[in-house]
């Protein structure tokens, strides 16, 4: 029988800085731009330029991004909204009146305008020292030719059969094959889009020649128009918080799940988790419990906050998380209604010498997200827009020029104002329940970075006909006798792979006594390093 196992990687350990991202390409080249004299953003936009070439099926130009930036001069987190806005032809009615009952999941009525370049522009003007132009090339190279890895491959494989859409087909597959473990992938528009980006900046997207191509290819069948391109922009703001175990740990606020994170974390607070072994019966049932009850308030209450009230202060209460604890049975697998307060992704995180600490997430949300390849640009189209509801009371409900619900997560703990923790992970809506397992791991149990990562991890969710919805799939690493006991709980157990690489790609930095400790995950194909 599989026991669990320590960490098989050891931490990556630095003094001046340190970069977590998953693909070595990725990780070397912010890397290299913070050793050059780079800071904390300029090696974000650098590595994140390399992951929208090398994990282009949860990444890209034609998707989102959300960050958290601890800014080492002012000891403060600030936050950015990276993501894009529904189409101004965007609306129940409208999907009606083209014969749609419900929000495909995938093709153009999905997208939503791609933020991420803007977002790129907007790290940099106020916490950059190095131009767009000078970042990207390490994402130019990769894009004129890299060996590809076994996760992209299987991906392009497993999708050559689920989008219809020619461009996609023509740009990810050989002759109708997917490239092999190893074979030069290369992507000669994107290459062509990235040395114009590198040369016009990112107006291309949303008014140049780009930007344009996007609203010719969405014209007949998307919600997307020119001038909702035109209108875009990202926005800074103020992260949400709570207070965990004497540490203060910031997550993205709505439209973003980082909300549930927190709940979770309040929910944790008033149980001595530190007492009980891990990975135990014990453990592992109070873990799912209280991310359920968190993940039910994060389905009834989460939409843009431009368009609905929320009432996140009410929620984040932790008179509120007392009152939910209550509904807690230690013998017992439960579902739970919301309460009421007032009664596919890359995630990275880059520290620089100078302590500033950057934690972001980009997708494109599926794999490959809409499948929408816009012609002659290598650029594919995310499909964030599949998140809104049709149900005219909830707070995400399809409207124009709305953000929709965000599942892209990034956190950073500091004690004293100062950072001790960055971490971002891929797995769309477990994003949420990752986030509460690694950092309870950090914070409750000691665990170094890349061990609290690699520990055995839980998903709650049906990816399968005929899977309940609150399937819970467990890494095996985790014992027989513990998957037995909690289907004996009333929890709907499945076992997952040793290493489940829909249980997220993580990756987090540890901040100890002037050691940067850097961990990714084994699930996917990245690296930590550090000097």
């Amino acid at each position: 029988m599989p026991q669990i196992g320590y960490a098989h990687r050891p931490v990556a350990l630095g003094r001046q800085g340190m970069v977590a991202a998953a693909h070595p390409l990725a990780t070397l080249a912010g890397i290299e731009t913070l050793r050059s004299g780079g800071t904390a953003a300029d090696a974000a936009v650098a590595v994140n330029g390399v992951l929208a070439v090398t994990q282009p099926n949860l990444c890209g130009l034609g998707g989102d991004l959300f960050c958290l930036y601890y800014e080492a001069a002012t000891r403060r987190v600030h936050f950015l909204n990276g993501s894009g806005r529904s189409g101004s032809r965007a609306s129940v009615d409208e999907l009606a009146r083209r014969g749609l009952p419900r929000l495909p999941v995938i093709g153009p009525p999905t997208v939503s305008v791609p933020g991420c370049v803007r977002a790129w522009a907007m790290l940099l003007e106020r916490f950059g020292t190095r131009p767009l132009g000078e970042l990207l090339g390490p994402a130019i190279n990769a894009a004129d030719g890299f060996p590809i890895s076994a996760l992209v491959s299987q991906a392009i494989r497993e999708y050559t059969s689920v989008t219809p859409d020619a461009e996609w087909q023509r740009v990810f597959t050989r002759d109708g094959r997917a490239p092999a473990l190893g074979e030069l992938f290369t992507q000669p528009e994107l290459a062509r889009t990235l040395r114009a980006l590198a040369a016009e900046g990112p107006d291309l997207f949303y008014t140049g020649s780009v930007g344009q191509a996007i609203a010719r290819r969405l014209e007949r069948d998307g919600f997307l128009t020119a001038a909702d391109l035109a209108a875009h922009t990202g926005e800074w703001g103020e992260p949400i918080s709570t207070t965990y175990r004497g540490v203060r740990v910031f997550e993205t606020p709505p439209p973003t799940q980082g909300l549930a994170v927190l709940l979770a974390l309040n929910l944790l607070e008033g149980f001595p988790l530190a007492t009980l072994t891990v990975h135990s019966v014990e453990h592992l049932h109070l873990l799912l419990e209280m991310v359920k009850l968190a993940y039910a308030d994060r389905d009834r209450w989460i939409g843009d906050p431009a368009h609905a009230r929320l009432p996140v202060d009410a929620l984040l209460s932790k008179a509120y998380a007392a009152r939910r604890q209550a509904q807690f049975d230690p013998e017992k697998a439960q579902s739970f209604a919301f309460g009421d307060p007032e009664g596919d992704t890359t995630g990275f995180v880059v520290a620089d010498p100078a302590g500033n600490v950057v934690s972001v997430i980009q997708s494109l949300f599926n794999g490959f997200g809409s499948g929408v390849v816009v012609p002659g640009t290598g650029v594919t189209l995310q499909n964030r827009g599949r998140h809104f509801s049709l149900d005219p009371s909830h707070p995400a409900v399809l409207e124009p020029r709305k953000r929709p619900f965000h599942t892209l997560i990034a956190s950073i703990a500091t004690r004293d104002d100062r950072p001790v923790l960055a971490f971002a992970t891929m797995g769309g809506n477990g994003q949420a329940m990752f986030h509460a397992q690694v950092l309870t791991n950090v914070f409750d149990y000691g665990m170094d970075i890349q061990e609290a990562i690699e520990r055995p991890r839980f998903l709650i969710g049906a990816f399968l006909p005929g899977d309940a919805a609150d399937t819970t799939h467990i890494e095996a690493r985790v014992p027989g006798s513990v998957l037995a006991a909690l289907v004996r709980c009333g929890h709907h157990v499945m076992e997952a792979p040793e290493f489940f690489t829909r249980a997220g790609h993580a990756h987090g930095i540890v901040l100890r006594d002037g050691t940067l400790m850097g961990g990714a995950d084994p699930r996917g194909d990245g690296i930590a390093l550090g000097f």
